[in-house]
């Protein structure tokens, strides 16, 4: 995809801001009121301060001018701040509403197909950086813009135009020359940066999630040193971005300087008051304040434009599965094929070849195979959570691209071996597919599961939160629940990816019992790594390396010369 244009890019981002585009401007107000009255309170602290040594003016009166100019000055600073707060979490949560809902559609092979952690970056750690711009970059950029040469002009107008004219020429070199230097490499290395971070996140995120991996093969040292590589490049990289800064924040510095002596100088030629010019130079400093805020915006710009185009291109990339156009409703559990089906990651490599079979209305059928055989892409396939490279999936002889994607997903259920659950009540995570579920429903299929007097043996039943991704429950306990909303949902097609790992033989007997009670006639697609299991179901699919290599019940496979306990004994 190409990167979107500088117009592009803000046009897309204040169409998702523009319900705060108001408040935005009454902040840029209260920062351009705020920023007068700083620079009248300093210029007239030094003028009045240098009257009085010289023996004229009251200071009294003085002091309540700069006690009256300092109440109006701190209330223009809270109404910028509070605008502008109200303005940057309120973009906050647009931002993510809007990217979060052009990704809904695409889930979840955005997810799959994108790098660990990627998406998750981009709606936070992205949206927060892109929030800089409504919080640091607008009010200060046009503030600097109107209030500095709108005071030089009034000076050259009071006081005479040699006065003013060295500030004047530092205050336009320091608002339409500073902010650019080194700003497009700046750009170009900050962009480089970013994404130095997004692959050392990558690089823990991958070494966490892999521990045992890295462990088991003592890799642990390789994966450090890597980690250190990643580190040491993003400080190289960071280095050139913030010498920018420093030259910026140097130059800006000097003309400030030299716009103070300039002024000084230009107020004695032209013969003013000791009074006149002492508050001339306190008011020249404070000029600078406007400068220095885009400065500031300069280098928050890169990080914001960087972080703004990576959101751009996740949340705007084509849908990989285009809904369909019919409402899948069944009345009764389907028949399912698989017609010479065959999938290919984006790299080249298979991960099904050829697939070809049929799971009868009702049939219990059960998937095994070694890591990586293409079992739970198969499933993936039938949920469609990816397009098929070629061949195609009918449910009742029809494809499924022909349904919408939410009513397919709701006839067709998975129960994965990751269990996906919400930090909230056990209530909520179980009645999630159903929100309207009442409590007989949700205690009906936790007795199904086995798992109701546990819950009520909680202290608050029903409203016990079950923990970050379930952490306040057993792994048994966790896939349990899980396959109870699953069964709330009432579905017609139940896949079940290794549904029972964490439960006892026992208790996973009690369960199957339950289940061939209480949705008897389900079509029921399982992937098990249990020879039990896989002997429970009516029939066996084995897969190895992409393909389908064997089909049929558990006994024939298991009496043609044993394969079926020779395979699990050698793969699992």
């Amino acid at each position: 995809m190409s990167e979107p244009s500088l117009r592009e890019l803000s046009k897309w981002l204040t169409s998702a801001t523009h319900p705060v585009h108001g408040f935005l401007y009454v902040s840029t107000f209260f920062r351009i009121l705020s920023l007068s009255l700083d620079i009248l309170l300093f210029g007239l602290a030094a003028g009045g301060v240098a009257l009085i040594a010289l023996g004229g003016g009251d200071a009294g009166n003085l002091l309540v001018w700069l006690i009256l100019i300092a109440v109006l000055k701190a209330i223009c600073y809270y109404g910028e701040q509070l605008t502008g707060h109200y303005v940057a979490f309120k973009a906050l949560e647009l931002l993510r509403t809007k990217a979060f809902a052009q990704l809904w559609p695409k889930a979840p092979a955005i997810v799959n197909q994108s790098r660990s952690g990627d998406v998750l970056a981009s709606l936070t750690r992205d949206v927060d950086r892109i929030e800089v711009v409504y919080a640091h970059t607008f009010a200060p950029l046009v503030s600097a813009i109107v209030v500095p040469p709108a005071f030089l002009l009034g000076a050259g107008v009071l006081v005479g135009w040699s006065v003013v004219i060295i500030p004047a020429i530092c205050v336009m070199l320091g608002l339409f020359i500073v902010p650019f230097i080194g700003l497009r490499r700046s750009m170009l290395v900050t962009r480089r940066t970013l994404r130095l971070r997004r692959e050392l996140t990558h690089h823990v995120t991958d070494s966490i999630f892999g521990t045992e991996e890295v462990v088991g093969y003592g890799r642990v040292d390789e994966r450090l040193a890597e980690m250190d590589r990643i580190g040491s490049r993003i400080a190289e990289s960071a280095c050139v971005a913030r010498a920018g800064n420093a030259i910026r924040r140097a130059s800006n510095t000097v003309l400030s300087l030299a716009a103070v002596i300039g002024a000084v100088y230009g107020a004695r030629q032209a013969s003013l008051s000791i009074p006149l010019t002492a508050a001339l130079a306190a008011g020249t400093l404070r000029l600078f304040e406007g400068p220095r805020g885009i400065e500031d915006a300069a280098g928050y710009l890169d990080h914001s434009l960087a972080a703004a185009r990576r959101l751009w291109n996740i949340s705007t990339s084509p849908e990989i599965v285009e809904d369909g156009q019919e409402v899948y409703a069944p009345s009764c559990p389907p028949s399912i094929e698989f017609a010479g089906v065959s999938y290919a990651y984006p790299t080249g490599a298979f991960s099904l070849k050829d697939v070809s079979f049929t799971v009868a209305a009702g049939e219990h059928i059960a998937i095994v195979g070694p890591s990586g055989s293409g079992k739970s892409t198969a499933v993936s396939m039938l949920l469609r959570y990816d397009n098929p490279t070629a061949g195609q999936i009918l449910v009742d002889d029809m494809p499924i691209q022909r349904y919408t994607v939410d009513s397919l997903r709701h006839a067709v259920v998975l129960v994965s071996q990751r269990c996906q659950l919400l930090n909230a009540s056990i209530r909520e995570n179980v009645n999630l597919g159903v929100p309207e579920a009442g409590e007989e429903e949700i205690w009906e299929v936790l007795e199904t599961v086995c798992l109701a007097d546990e819950v009520r043996s909680m202290p608050k039943s029903l409203d016990t939160s079950v923990g970050q991704s379930g952490s306040r429950l057993s792994g048994g306990q966790a896939q349990r629940l899980c396959l109870a909303r699953a069964l709330l949902m009432r579905p017609r097609v139940l896949v079940l990816d290794e549904f029972a790992a964490n439960l006892n033989r026992r208790l996973e007997d009690s369960i199957r019992r339950n289940l061939a009670k209480k949705i008897p006639g389900v079509t029921v697609i399982e992937i098990t790594h249990r020879l039990e299991s896989a002997r429970a179901a009516d029939r066996v699919l084995l897969m190895d390396r992409g393909m389908l290599v064997a089909s049929g019940s558990p006994v024939g496979i298991e009496e043609s010369d044993g394969m079926l306990a020779d395979f699990f004994h050698r793969n699992v």
